[in-house]
């Protein structure tokens, strides 16, 4: 493999948001979206070596179901190896490439009944939280004082609570996410949070938060 015309290839392919090189090894990350931070919230990193390649990814709470999201990056893997491939940039291994198809294939072979596995994986997540709800409430019976810190924390949950929607005003979160995108089409992809306040009456904080959540949706990017 040449790390010379391997970044080159890598630099030509704009889905890629960082690339870098370090010792024996380059480093190519995909950002699908980012937090209020910028920093990298859904991801996909390839490690490109002499002979291999590595593949790591993220999979935040949002993502509905983790083996469909395995089984996408393991697609965007193919293709990405395959392009550069047959670019001459680089030559994947054999063997190992052909073990990831059969397991690509295994996992696609899962979704056959796509809402079926939906609901397990629905059913599983909420016998495990209930599980953890039943530990928890066994503990509380342990001791008076367990149960007694716990109601302070509910206290003070219910104060922010109170507070929370003592901030909210008459626009649902829905209906601010289309001003927002609104706003940044007809503005040249800008955004003045002053001003955007201003005008629907609501808080910064409230603002923050709806960035934050249409950020890491992918639905725009805070630069």
């Amino acid at each position: 493999m040449s790390s010379k015309k391997l970044m080159n290839e890598l630099a030509a392919l704009s889905i890629f948001q960082d690339k870098c090189e370090k010792e024996a090894t380059i480093t190519a990350t995909i950002v699908e979206s980012t937090d209020r931070q910028k920093r990298p919230y859904l991801y996909i990193r390839l490690v490109f070596g002499p002979k291999s390649s590595e593949v790591t990814y993220s999979i935040p709470t949002e993502v509905p179901n983790p083996t469909l999201r395995r089984l996408q990056v393991i697609k965007t893997l193919f293709t990405l190896l395959s392009l550069l491939e047959a670019r001459g940039a680089f030559m994947p291994d054999r063997p190992d490439l052909y073990s990831k198809t059969l397991e690509a294939l295994d996992i696609a072979s899962m979704f056959w009944d796509n809402d079926a596995l939906k609901m397990k994986y629905a059913l599983d997540r909420y016998a495990c939280e209930n599980a953890l709800l039943k530990d928890e409430l066994s503990k509380f019976k342990e001791g008076k004082d367990l149960l007694n810190l716990r109601m302070l924390e509910f206290e003070r949950k219910e104060r922010q609570l109170k507070e929370r929607i003592g901030q909210l005003e008459s626009l649902a979160d829905s209906e601010i996410d289309r001003e927002i995108v609104k706003w940044v089409e007809e503005h040249n992809g800008k955004l003045n949070d002053a001003q955007f306040c201003s005008t629907f009456a609501m808080g910064t904080r409230r603002l923050e938060e709806r960035l934050d959540a249409l950020s890491k949706r992918g639905v725009i990017r805070l630069v």
